[in-house]
């Protein structure tokens, strides 16, 4: 018996179809199987004007002050996998809100050996954190493998973060930052107590309205841009390897040079340090609008 030939396509391209089809449903049951999600909130007191400590080691860290003595913590945590390291990870996976009305510290703690035996799958395994505190706060901030993005604080900011760019804005006080594998920005802020930057494999643009107090910023492997009112008044020292390269739109009483690498001087007749260090990526001083 033979097949019409006019009924061949038609025949082919419904087997086709049915096999797309087919695999198409299966890669969406696997994907729907494959990622565990879980979320959950936590609150407790916190007095304005008091500490938090943040430590966590993989996922994202979203931070916003609010008027309210209280912080919020929203964690989502999701797993994609299969099997029982997924069903433990789930379980054993924890958000810790501790210490008193004066200090608080969240802490999520993973199974330690299974942060490393997840085979070849890529996929995604974090907690997420979403929180709200007293604006007035000094606060403490260790984030791996996520964005970190802080906003609406008053206080000490000491940032330490890995493989996660960093977005900070509307902060008022004291800001340290030490990073490694991510971009910097800063926006919209004054700092009160100088500013400390340490940065590698990293670029930083960092925009303030005020700025008061010795700063000192270093980036390895990155570019860096600080912009500041063109009235502030400080002492530059500014420092670049031989693949660096420098540029400010500040007239400076200089004392010294670039062709050696450094340069010292007083802007505006002077005041505290800023001291500017560059290796492998160019250092920009720019005057931001009075």
């Amino acid at each position: 018996m033979k097949f019409d030939s006019r009924y061949k396509f038609g025949f082919r391209a419904s087997v086709t179809l049915i096999a797309v089809t087919s695999l198409c449903l299966a890669f969406a049951g696997c994907a729907a199987a494959g990622q565990a999600v879980e979320d959950s909130r936590q609150q407790a007191a916190l007095d304005s004007g008091g500490s938090v400590l943040v430590e966590n080691g993989r996922g994202d860290l979203w931070v916003e002050g609010w008027d309210q003595a209280q912080i919020v913590v929203e964690a989502h945590k999701v797993f994609d996998g299969y099997g029982a390291d997924r069903d433990r990870w789930m379980r054993e996976t924890k958000v810790l809100l501790e210490g008193d009305d004066h200090h608080r510290v969240i802490r999520v703690e993973y199974p330690s050996e299974l942060l490393h035996s997840w085979g070849g799958w890529n996929g995604r395994r974090a907690v997420d954190l979403r929180i709200h505190l007293p604006r007035q706060i000094n606060a403490e901030f260790k984030n791996d493998r996520g964005r970190v993005t802080v906003q609406q604080i008053a206080g000490k900011l000491d940032l330490n973060c890995d493989r996660g760019n960093v977005e900070i804005s509307h902060v008022d006080g004291e800001l340290r930052i030490h990073g490694d594998r991510g971009d910097v920005k800063v926006r919209d802020s004054s700092v009160q107590n100088g500013i400390r930057v340490r940065l590698d494999r990293g670029s930083a643009r960092i925009e303030l309205k005020h700025l008061a107090g010795d700063s000192e910023l270093e980036v390895s492997r990155g570019d860096l841009s600080l912009t500041v009112p063109a009235n502030t008044s400080f002492t530059l020292d500014a420092e670049r390897s031989r693949r660096s390269s420098f540029h400010t739109d500040f007239g400076v009483l200089a004392r010294g040079g670039l062709d050696s690498g450094r340069i010292h001087g007083d802007v505006n007749g002077g005041g505290s340090t800023i001291r500017l260090r560059g290796d492998r990526g160019s250092v920009n001083l720019y005057s931001a609008p009075e």
